[in-house]
């Protein structure tokens, strides 16, 4: 027997010497050679599989999790999420070895750095400080755990972070403020004053969990009956020996104005003398914020008055937070105080008059000025032109006497391939796989990573558009201001141009419209209920189908494309007549509701500028709208080829023709 196998064993031997020696280069091919793409069966079948290897991790199911983990194909795009997955798994059980291992060789940014964040949470969580700083100084850490990590050297930035965060959603973030607290550097009285402010703008998610930072302070239940019946509270008489009593007579104070300026103006000139300076300063420019939203002539008074108290305070005050600039800024326009306006706006920090927002407008109050500072003024409008084509830079341009399209012409050649690599093919899967909300995250980590390469995101976001996933692409061309067509592409043309053509509507407003709605994905549902591509509200199209005699109308049809877009234009035609065909108002009302633009424009002065009027909307989200929309606008002038004139983007009314017949 062994001489056979001997035997055996040299002849085989003799045949692989008579075999043709492979060249290295060809041994590297082979070795490099990529894997077989899948079958469209094969990827479906990968697509359900992810789907329940994540309803098992999120639940936690470790045996359910691996089986459907292991029946994912050896070549999938998914195999690096399931090992992020398993390696979380171990962690919840206390086992940082794997996640760690998969930190250090994953070649994916984002679940690279989801790892990190979650070995950092896990070592805040458990008070292990020298592991922290290992991951908290990587390139990519957040900042909160960077900051802690180097906590003595950024007492300046850890104050800084603790007055902008108005969210307090970030465990990294909480654990820092715990331990600022500590060291005396975060006190008592400034908890205090983040919670006045949070539970005045009725925040209180956002309260609830700065009362979790800092336990003792107060009782959650009593802070949110106080913001929700803040009037009635107001109102009612309060023994102030208390530290808390008084905190919540201000939190009153401040929820009152809200709602009702006047109410809270008049009920706590009875209170303020029984309160500091200090204490005062802060109620007031609250007060002096909500008056500025109500569009009172008399905000700017009460922003002096804040400033009168604060400079009586023993110590200085830090009274202005991001929200209280910006709205004694507005206020200044909308009373035409250019000189009050340019003040405010060269005390804010440099993040925020950076803004393009604040550098227009502090270029226009330069120009009232003249002489040197209008030559200044100039310069400064020159230089946003140049720099930003949004809502402000078309301003910017137009008041410059520039084009407001620089007209490049779109290469539609660049940047082609078939397949996306990277964080882009696995949130293209996991679209795919219907887990929409996860791939979009894992698409803007990948876009908005620290150099991230221009001409692959604009490859992959062709690709992304391709497949009809234009939210994804709109994303990424927008931020690298990529090529037209793809930070303003006309999908669904069809329908969208017929139905506008029906009504008489500008289908450049329309297209502008459906882009800030849905980003022209019809499928796609609001947290408010909206649905489809122009984010209609259920109860709105019921509505609109009985004003109009739909009767085909039902609800699951409100998804479809042709049946959207028809009562989408069918409402913007109605708005356009009861709002005098006058876009920001529409757009206002499209977003907020048609009887609030009429009311802004009432309490506001009858000859204040489009762009001031606007710049005023008290809604942010409606203020941020109305700004996209019409920008969008413009830009899809640019694409039907039609020019525009001054002002007309912003002025020129949505409805050309007689609308048609029904």
């Amino acid at each position: 027997m062994t001489r056979v196998v001997k035997k055996t064993a040299a002849g085989l031997v003799a045949v692989l010497m008579l075999l043709p020696a492979e060249s290295p280069a060809q041994q590297q091919t082979q070795t490099e050679a990529a894997p077989k793409p899948l079958s469209a069966k094969a990827l479906a079948r990968d697509d359900k599989r992810i789907v329940a290897a994540r309803r098992y991790f999120l639940k936690d199911h470790r045996r359910s999790f691996e089986k459907s983990a292991r029946a994912i194909s050896e070549g999938s795009v998914y195999q690096p999420l399931v090992g992020y997955w398993r390696a979380v798994i171990e962690l919840r059980r206390n086992r940082t070895a794997a996640l760690a291992e998969f930190v250090a060789a994953s070649e994916s940014p984002y679940l690279r750095d989801a790892g990190r964040r979650q070995l950092l949470e896990y070592y805040a969580r458990k008070k292990l400080w020298k592991p922290f700083a290992r991951y908290a100084i990587e390139p990519g850490a957040p900042l909160c755990a960077k900051l802690q990590a180097n906590f003595s050297n950024s007492l300046a930035a850890i104050l800084n972070q603790w007055r902008k965060d108005n969210k307090i959603g970030d465990p990294l973030c909480a654990a820092l403020y715990r331990h600022a607290h500590k060291q005396k550097l975060i006190t008592e009285k400034m908890a205090w004053e983040k919670i006045r402010d949070l539970a005045g703008d009725k925040q209180l998610s956002a309260s609830r969990r700065l009362m979790r930072v800092f336990p003792g302070l107060h009782r959650y239940a009593t802070l949110r009956k106080v913001a929700n019946r803040a009037q009635r509270h107001l109102r009612a008489k309060h023994s102030l020996a208390t530290r808390r009593n008084r905190e919540l007579v201000m939190i009153s104070a401040a929820a009152s104005a809200r709602g009702r300026p006047s109410l809270a103006i008049a009920r706590w000139a009875k209170f303020s003398p029984y309160f500091s300076a200090e204490e005062n300063a802060h109620v007031y420019i609250k007060i002096a914020e909500w008056a500025a939203r109500w569009r009172r002539d008399d905000a700017l008074s009460f922003y002096r008055l804040a400033d009168k108290y604060a400079a009586q305070a023993k110590t200085r005050p830090h009274i202005y937070d991001e929200n209280a600039r910006a709205w004694r800024a507005r206020a200044a326009l909308l009373a035409g105080d250019y000189d009050e306006a340019l003040a405010v706006i060269s005390t804010m920090p440099a993040e925020e008059n950076q803004l393009s927002a604040w550098r227009y407008w502090q270029a226009v109050a330069l120009q009232k000025r003249g002489g040197d500072d209008g030559v200044k003024g100039g310069a400064l409008m020159m230089q946003l032109a140049k720099d930003e084509d949004d809502f402000y830079g078309l301003l910017a341009r137009q008041a410059s006497g520039l084009p407001l399209m620089s007209g490049g012409a779109n290469n539609n050649n660049a940047n082609k391939q078939t397949t996306a690599r990277g964080d882009y093919a696995l949130a293209m899967a996991l679209h795919r796989a219907g887990l929409s909300e996860f791939g979009r995250k894992v698409w803007r980590a990948a876009v908005r990573r620290e150099g991230a390469d221009k001409s692959e995101a604009i490859a992959a976001a062709r690709l992304a558009a391709e497949r009809g996933w234009y939210l994804a692409s709109v994303d990424a061309a927008e931020y690298f201001r990529g090529p037209r067509e793809l930070r303003f592409p006309t999908p669904f043309a069809g329908e969208v141009m017929k139905y506008s053509r029906r009504f008489g509507l500008d289908p450049a407003f329309v297209y502008g419209l459906i882009r800030q709605e849905s980003r022209f994905m019809p499928k796609i549902r609001s947290s408010a209920g909206a649905r489809g591509l122009m984010q209609i509200i259920p109860r709105t199209a019921r509505q609109i189908a009985r004003k109009h005699g739909y009767g085909r109308y039902r609800l699951p049809r409100l998804t479809r494309v042709d049946t959207n877009v028809i009562l989408g234009t069918t409402y913007l035609s109605d708005l356009a007549k009861l709002l005098k065909n006058r876009p920001p108002l529409i757009a206002a009302g499209y977003n907020a509701g048609p009887r609030r633009p009429l009311r802004w424009r009432r309490e506001g002065p009858q000859d204040a500028q489009w762009q001031v009027f606007i710049e005023n909307i008290p809604i942010t989200e409606t203020r941020l709208y109305v700004k996209y929309v019409l920008a969008n606008r413009a830009h899809y002038d640019a694409v039907f080829s039609r020019g525009t004139g001054e002002q007309e983007w912003i002025t020129r009314p949505i409805t050309e023709t007689k609308t048609a017949s029904r």
